[in-house]
């Protein structure tokens, strides 16, 4: 972890599903990234910070004191995920509910295929996907 991240320590799995949304490997965000990822305007980025519902730095950049022009906003990936986590109509309990209760009327063959991808995906392993034949 680099001394810049030390007020961000709490571990992804604190966040939960939210933080999984994310790049695992980038820390800081621009408005226009979280805006891809939320699916919103960098402008709705900027006034949701700025309004303090997601919190971020801001900074001049690289610049002597006195010639600052421009203004950058860097939002970290923990800040990101509490915002998707409070801003959110569910809950992970929510998607287990639903995935089980989709997996519930599945045949058994395919409830076998369902389970065998979840053992590869807790072993690490990336699961089997099988695609219908194309016609």
């Amino acid at each position: 972890m680099k001394k810049s991240d030390k007020y961000f320590e709490a571990d992804d799995k604190e966040l939960g599903y939210f933080s999984n949304l994310l790049p695992k490997d980038q820390q800081w965000f621009s408005p226009k990234e979280i805006g891809a990822i939320i699916g919103r305007s960098d402008q709705y980025v900027r006034n949701t910070f700025y309004s303090g519902k997601i919190f971020g730095h801001l900074s001049n950049g690289g610049v002597r004191k006195g010639d600052e022009k421009k203004t950058y906003l860097r939002v970290h990936r923990n800040a990101i995920a509490l915002y998707l986590a409070q801003s959110a109509n569910y809950s992970t309990d929510d998607i287990v509910e639903t995935v089980v209760q989709i997996i519930g009327r599945l045949s058994d063959y395919n409830i076998m295929r369902v389970s065998n991808a979840i053992k590869d995906i807790l072993n690490g392993v990336q699961p089997k996907i099988w695609h219908r034949q194309q016609r």
